[in-house]
Protein backbone atom coordinates (compact mmCIF):
# COMPACT_ATOMS: atom_id res chain seq x y z
CA UNK A 1 0.00 0.00 0.00
CA UNK A 2 1.23 3.31 -1.09
CA UNK A 3 1.82 6.40 1.55
CA UNK A 4 -1.24 8.08 -0.01
CA UNK A 5 -3.52 5.13 0.89
CA UNK A 6 -2.23 4.62 4.19
CA UNK A 7 -2.46 8.43 4.56
CA UNK A 8 -7.03 7.81 4.21
CA UNK A 9 -6.50 5.20 6.35
CA UNK A 10 -5.14 6.86 9.49
CA UNK A 11 -7.51 10.37 8.91
CA UNK A 12 -10.54 7.87 8.81
CA UNK A 13 -9.08 6.54 12.19
CA UNK A 14 -8.29 9.77 13.39
CA UNK A 15 -11.89 11.39 12.29
CA UNK A 16 -14.23 8.74 12.75
CA UNK A 17 -15.70 10.39 16.13
CA UNK A 18 -15.58 13.69 14.98
CA UNK A 19 -17.49 12.21 11.61
CA UNK A 20 -19.99 10.20 13.35
CA UNK A 21 -20.98 13.43 15.27
CA UNK A 22 -21.00 15.60 11.60
CA UNK A 23 -23.40 12.81 10.31
CA UNK A 24 -25.82 12.66 13.39
CA UNK A 25 -26.25 15.76 14.13
CA UNK A 26 -26.81 17.14 10.57
CA UNK A 27 -23.67 19.38 10.61
CA UNK A 28 -22.97 19.06 7.11
CA UNK A 29 -25.51 21.09 4.92
CA UNK A 30 -24.74 19.90 1.25
CA UNK A 31 -25.72 16.44 3.09
CA UNK A 32 -28.62 17.48 4.45
CA UNK A 33 -30.19 19.61 1.57
CA UNK A 34 -29.10 16.82 -1.49
CA UNK A 35 -26.50 14.09 -0.96
CA UNK A 36 -28.32 11.76 1.37
CA UNK A 37 -31.87 12.16 0.08
CA UNK A 38 -30.00 11.75 -3.33
CA UNK A 39 -28.16 8.30 -2.57
CA UNK A 40 -31.36 7.09 -0.98
CA UNK A 41 -33.75 7.30 -4.08
CA UNK A 42 -31.02 6.52 -6.57
CA UNK A 43 -30.96 3.00 -4.64
CA UNK A 44 -35.08 3.14 -3.96
CA UNK A 45 -35.72 3.29 -7.21
CA UNK A 46 -33.76 0.06 -8.39
CA UNK A 47 -35.18 -1.62 -6.08
CA UNK A 48 -32.81 -4.13 -4.88
CA UNK A 49 -33.61 -7.26 -3.36
CA UNK A 50 -30.20 -6.95 -1.13
CA UNK A 51 -27.34 -4.35 -1.20
CA UNK A 52 -23.75 -4.10 0.32
CA UNK A 53 -22.61 -0.50 1.65
CA UNK A 54 -19.38 -0.51 0.91
CA UNK A 55 -17.27 2.30 3.38
CA UNK A 56 -20.53 2.79 5.40
CA UNK A 57 -18.94 4.53 8.16
CA UNK A 58 -21.42 5.51 11.03
CA UNK A 59 -24.00 3.23 9.54
CA UNK A 60 -26.55 5.82 8.81
CA UNK A 61 -27.48 4.49 5.32
CA UNK A 62 -27.87 1.19 6.24
CA UNK A 63 -30.68 2.03 8.68
CA UNK A 64 -32.21 4.22 6.06
CA UNK A 65 -32.75 1.75 3.83
CA UNK A 66 -33.64 -1.17 6.69
CA UNK A 67 -36.25 1.09 7.75
CA UNK A 68 -37.42 0.68 4.20
CA UNK A 69 -37.76 -3.05 4.03
CA UNK A 70 -34.02 -3.46 2.03
CA UNK A 71 -32.40 -6.38 2.91
CA UNK A 72 -28.48 -5.85 3.54
CA UNK A 73 -24.64 -5.57 5.56
CA UNK A 74 -22.53 -2.48 5.96
CA UNK A 75 -19.11 -2.92 5.66
CA UNK A 76 -16.11 -0.16 6.47
CA UNK A 77 -12.35 -0.70 7.21
CA UNK A 78 -12.18 1.58 10.28
CA UNK A 79 -12.97 -0.21 13.23
CA UNK A 80 -14.02 2.74 15.32
CA UNK A 81 -17.15 3.19 12.57
CA UNK A 82 -18.02 -0.32 12.61
CA UNK A 83 -18.67 0.24 16.52
CA UNK A 84 -20.46 3.55 16.00
CA UNK A 85 -22.32 2.22 13.68
CA UNK A 86 -23.34 -0.69 15.80
CA UNK A 87 -24.72 1.43 18.65
CA UNK A 88 -28.00 0.10 18.80
CA UNK A 89 -26.84 -3.39 18.60
CA UNK A 90 -27.32 -4.15 15.37
CA UNK A 91 -24.51 -7.22 14.03
CA UNK A 92 -25.07 -6.46 10.20
CA UNK A 93 -22.21 -4.67 10.20
CA UNK A 94 -18.20 -6.24 9.04
CA UNK A 95 -14.70 -4.46 9.87
CA UNK A 96 -12.47 -5.25 6.12
CA UNK A 97 -10.38 -3.98 4.10
CA UNK A 98 -12.21 -3.06 0.43
CA UNK A 99 -9.60 -6.07 -1.20
CA UNK A 100 -10.88 -8.43 1.47
CA UNK A 101 -14.49 -8.82 0.80
CA UNK A 102 -14.71 -11.75 -1.10
CA UNK A 103 -13.67 -13.28 2.06
CA UNK A 104 -16.02 -11.94 4.38
CA UNK A 105 -19.18 -13.39 5.22
CA UNK A 106 -22.89 -11.40 5.50
CA UNK A 107 -25.13 -14.10 7.02
CA UNK A 108 -27.20 -15.70 4.75
CA UNK A 109 -26.45 -13.36 1.78
CA UNK A 110 -23.69 -15.27 -0.65
CA UNK A 111 -24.34 -12.46 -3.66
CA UNK A 112 -25.71 -9.35 -3.36
CA UNK A 113 -28.28 -7.08 -5.99
CA UNK A 114 -26.04 -4.07 -5.41
CA UNK A 115 -22.99 -1.99 -4.09
CA UNK A 116 -23.53 0.80 -2.61
CA UNK A 117 -20.24 3.24 -2.42
CA UNK A 118 -21.58 6.42 -1.27
CA UNK A 119 -18.60 9.07 -1.10
CA UNK A 120 -16.02 5.48 -0.32
CA UNK A 121 -14.32 5.50 -3.12
CA UNK A 122 -11.21 7.91 -1.97
CA UNK A 123 -7.85 6.11 -3.20
CA UNK A 124 -6.72 5.25 -6.47
CA UNK A 125 -6.67 1.37 -5.54
CA UNK A 126 -10.32 1.30 -4.73
CA UNK A 127 -12.42 1.54 -7.70
CA UNK A 128 -10.43 -1.62 -8.68
CA UNK A 129 -10.45 -3.79 -5.76
CA UNK A 130 -14.80 -2.66 -5.53
CA UNK A 131 -15.17 -3.80 -9.28
CA UNK A 132 -13.01 -6.90 -8.66
CA UNK A 133 -15.08 -8.22 -5.55
CA UNK A 134 -18.49 -7.93 -7.98
CA UNK A 135 -16.99 -10.14 -9.66
CA UNK A 136 -18.38 -12.77 -7.67
CA UNK A 137 -20.04 -11.00 -4.65
CA UNK A 138 -22.96 -9.51 -7.40
CA UNK A 139 -25.48 -11.18 -9.11
CA UNK A 140 -25.52 -11.35 -12.58
CA UNK A 141 -26.51 -8.05 -13.71
CA UNK A 142 -26.00 -6.85 -9.99
CA UNK A 143 -25.10 -2.81 -10.15
CA UNK A 144 -22.77 -0.59 -8.57
CA UNK A 145 -24.36 2.44 -7.37
CA UNK A 146 -21.84 5.04 -6.47
CA UNK A 147 -21.98 9.03 -5.19
CA UNK A 148 -19.13 11.35 -5.16
CA UNK A 149 -18.09 14.87 -5.30
CA UNK A 150 -18.88 16.27 -8.81
CA UNK A 151 -15.15 15.90 -10.57
CA UNK A 152 -16.24 19.56 -12.55
CA UNK A 153 -17.14 21.33 -9.43
CA UNK A 154 -13.97 20.24 -6.94
CA UNK A 155 -11.58 20.22 -10.11
CA UNK A 156 -10.82 24.12 -8.86
CA UNK A 157 -7.70 25.64 -10.77
CA UNK A 158 -6.17 22.45 -11.24
CA UNK A 159 -5.64 20.54 -14.63
CA UNK A 160 -8.98 18.73 -15.13
CA UNK A 161 -7.14 14.84 -15.48
CA UNK A 162 -6.51 12.00 -13.05
CA UNK A 163 -4.52 12.18 -10.07
CA UNK A 164 -3.64 12.49 -6.42
CA UNK A 165 -5.11 15.84 -4.93
CA UNK A 166 -4.96 17.11 -1.26
CA UNK A 167 -8.25 17.41 0.78
CA UNK A 168 -9.61 20.28 3.02
CA UNK A 169 -12.21 19.55 6.24
CA UNK A 170 -12.33 23.76 6.05
CA UNK A 171 -16.16 24.77 6.61
CA UNK A 172 -17.17 21.04 7.93
CA UNK A 173 -18.83 20.52 11.54
CA UNK A 174 -16.42 21.78 14.03
CA UNK A 175 -12.93 21.81 12.12
CA UNK A 176 -11.42 18.73 13.98
CA UNK A 177 -11.33 16.41 11.62
CA UNK A 178 -8.10 15.09 9.84
CA UNK A 179 -7.52 16.18 6.42
CA UNK A 180 -5.96 13.63 3.69
CA UNK A 181 -5.47 12.96 0.32
CA UNK A 182 -8.01 11.36 -2.45
CA UNK A 183 -7.51 10.17 -6.19
CA UNK A 184 -9.45 13.24 -8.21
CA UNK A 185 -11.02 11.18 -11.23
CA UNK A 186 -12.50 13.21 -14.59
CA UNK A 187 -15.92 11.63 -15.42
CA UNK A 188 -14.69 10.04 -18.36
CA UNK A 189 -11.87 8.63 -15.99
CA UNK A 190 -14.93 7.06 -13.74
CA UNK A 191 -16.52 5.43 -16.63
CA UNK A 192 -13.86 3.95 -18.88
CA UNK A 193 -12.31 2.36 -15.51
CA UNK A 194 -15.26 0.50 -14.71
CA UNK A 195 -16.15 -0.59 -18.60
CA UNK A 196 -12.73 -2.09 -18.49
CA UNK A 197 -13.71 -4.12 -15.77
CA UNK A 198 -16.90 -5.67 -17.89
CA UNK A 199 -19.26 -2.97 -16.05
CA UNK A 200 -21.58 -0.44 -18.28
CA UNK A 201 -22.67 2.55 -17.01
CA UNK A 202 -26.42 2.02 -16.66
CA UNK A 203 -27.67 5.93 -15.70
CA UNK A 204 -25.63 9.45 -14.41
CA UNK A 205 -27.18 11.69 -12.35
CA UNK A 206 -26.04 15.25 -11.01
CA UNK A 207 -28.15 16.33 -7.84
CA UNK A 208 -27.95 19.91 -7.53
CA UNK A 209 -28.47 22.50 -4.23
CA UNK A 210 -31.44 23.93 -4.26
CA UNK A 211 -29.94 27.70 -3.44
CA UNK A 212 -26.52 27.54 -5.99
CA UNK A 213 -28.12 25.32 -8.49
CA UNK A 214 -24.83 23.71 -8.97
CA UNK A 215 -24.45 20.24 -8.49
CA UNK A 216 -23.71 19.05 -4.84
CA UNK A 217 -22.41 15.45 -6.56
CA UNK A 218 -22.62 13.12 -9.09
CA UNK A 219 -24.16 9.34 -9.29
CA UNK A 220 -22.78 6.82 -11.36
CA UNK A 221 -25.09 3.42 -11.30
CA UNK A 222 -22.98 0.37 -13.15
CA UNK A 223 -24.29 -3.28 -14.38
CA UNK A 224 -22.04 -6.06 -14.50
CA UNK A 225 -21.50 -7.55 -17.75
Amino acid sequence: MDQNEQRILHSWVVNAKPWTRIVRDKLLESRVLVTDRAIVEAVVDFEPRTFLDIGCGEGWLCRELWYRGFNGWGVDAINNLIESARYMGDIRFVVSSYSDLPSQRFGSINQFSCFICNFSILGERALGEIAEAGQSMLESKGKIIIQTLHPHLVCGDSPYESGWRETSWTGVGDGSCHPAPWYFRTVESWIAEFHLRNYQLLKLLEPSHPISKKPASIIFIFERQ
